[in-house]
């Protein structure tokens, strides 16, 4: 896992770097290259391309101790549980 500035993500070209600009309801488009979509789906590519270019690096930004995902069982009323026999945690 890196740190990654969210800076500016939803509106730069994930293609070509360049500014993008609206094209109808969060929607924008690169006047340089061509590229168009959704703002919220070119942030995910550009914050996917900086974690990247981190982690490629070796960067210092790395997060070594992230948390980590693990399955978790609820009752209905949102209770942790134990997987294997259906009890309380």
């Amino acid at each position: 896992m890196a740190a990654v500035d969210p800076r500016r993500t939803s509106s730069t070209c994930p293609v070509c770097g360049s500014k993008l600009r609206e094209n109808g309801y969060r929607r924008l488009k690169c006047h340089r290259c061509g590229f168009e979509g959704n703002r919220d789906h070119i942030a995910i590519l550009n914050i996917e391309r900086r974690a990247l270019s981190i982690l490629h690096m070796g960067g210092s930004e790395i997060l070594s101790n992230a948390l980590q995902m693990k399955d978790v069982f609820t009752n209905r009323c949102g209770e942790p549980m134990n997987s294997l026999r259906g009890t309380l945690a």
